[in-house]
């Protein structure tokens, strides 16, 4: 990917950072200029390189999709089936991904077309426009993952609270179109008595942020959705 990923010139960064900071959460439909997101799907088309992502207990895992979809049957159904049951009970997900900024830090797989996500999500332009929207200067820098989550994915209650990094907060690249509402897969917010206060739809070059911490989610993403939920996902650190 030689073309570099710009941001749309035409948002009102000050109508942004008025709502972010009084509601905590923003929608930014058309981040991007339509070249840089049709740019970065094709990416995620070109990407052969997915993991099953999924947790067991507090042990984050990765197992190549390719691997898993080679399992007889009855072995993918009890892989699946383990992580279904645990998510009755306990902070769980499931969907599949490629880690950029891992990859993208180690040098491996050099040039390959998501990698230059890193990098945009790391330039000057986008840090500072974060910093602006967020009110907070001491932004640096900024994690990537690519996912998709298929039919059977999921992400349940948790606030992105972390030990030891100290994210000002969440975004969500949102790179998936011609989403049907009906077939789950939003990321929805509850207040303390578990009720969805707000809830974004998957859709194209749209960039969803929230402050950290919230109790969000991804819905479970129901058995006929045709298609995945695509986007880049990860948080700005101090």
């Amino acid at each position: 990917m030689t073309t570099a990923i710009e941001l749309n010139p035409d948002l009102d960064v000050a109508a942004l950072a008025e709502h972010f900071q009084r509601h905590g959460r923003l929608q930014i439909p058309r981040l991007l200029k339509p070249e840089s997101a049709e740019m970065l799907l094709k990416a995620f088309a070109e990407n052969t390189q997915w993991h099953v992502a999924y947790n067991e207990g507090k042990n984050a895992v990765e197992s190549p999709l390719n691997e898993v979809q080679r399992l007889p049957e009855a072995q993918r159904q009890r892989f699946y089936n383990a992580i279904n049951q645990r998510a009755g009970t306990q902070f769980q997900y499931c969907f599949v991904q490629y880690y950029i900024s891992e990859n993208y830090l180690r040098g491996d797989n050099t040039g390959h077309p998501l990698h230059a996500a890193q990098e945009f999500l790391n330039s000057e332009p986008f840090l500072q426009l974060m910093q602006q929207i967020t009110g907070v200067a001491q932004i640096t820098y900024t994690d990537a993952l690519a996912s998709i989550y298929g039919p059977g994915h999921f992400l349940t209650d948790h606030d992105d609270t972390h030990a030891t990094r100290n994210r000002v907060a969440a975004y969500v690249l949102s790179l998936t179109k011609n989403w049907n509402r009906n077939w789950g897969g939003h990321l929805v917010f509850f207040d303390d008595k578990g009720n969805i206060t707000d809830g974004f739809l998957p859709s194209f070059n749209t960039l969803n942020m929230f402050a950290v911490p919230q109790s969000h989610a991804v819905q479970h993403v129901a058995p006929y959705a045709r298609g995945g939920r695509s986007s880049i996902t990860g948080w700005l650190h101090r």
